[in-house]
């Protein structure tokens, strides 16, 4: 499986730190990729650093959206993060997983397919779940 993790903050390390054995790729993309300097541990072949304006469907394509499986998005506010998380959902088969600090508007989001994790209690159940694991 291929995975495009959107965003640089801390959940998404974490995310894809537990996840990296499991998939066959992780692209990750941000703003700039001055955010990923400190991401040692996820220096691999598996991993593809991108940048440019995530909110942006070309940026988000050249990050390889077009070949991924899982989506999983936690950007600077829980609205940017929605507003991605749409664009990112190209195909029915794709999963989207978005991260969220604040979940009032967690169900309406999963009534349309999203998958919502609470980013104040992290568990990568449902995305090890859609890995097989």
């Amino acid at each position: 499986m291929n995975v495009l993790a959107i965003g640089s903050k801390i959940t998404i390390k974490r995310i894809c730190n537990e996840i990296i054995d499991k998939v066959e790729t992780i692209n990750l993309v941000d703003y700039t990729n001055n955010n990923f300097l400190n991401w040692d541990s996820l220096h691999s072949n598996k991993i593809q650093f991108y940048s440019g304006d995530i909110q942006k469907i070309e940026t988000l394509i050249k990050s390889n959206l077009d070949n991924t499986d899982i989506v999983i998005v936690h950007a600077r506010n829980d609205i940017e993060s929605l507003f991605i998380a749409q664009k990112s959902k190209i195909n029915t088969n794709m999963s989207v997983f978005v991260i969220l600090e604040d979940l009032s508007v967690a169900e309406i989001f999963e009534s349309i397919g999203f998958i919502i994790l609470d980013s104040h209690n992290l568990k990568i159940t449902k995305i090890n779940n859609k890995l097989g694991n």
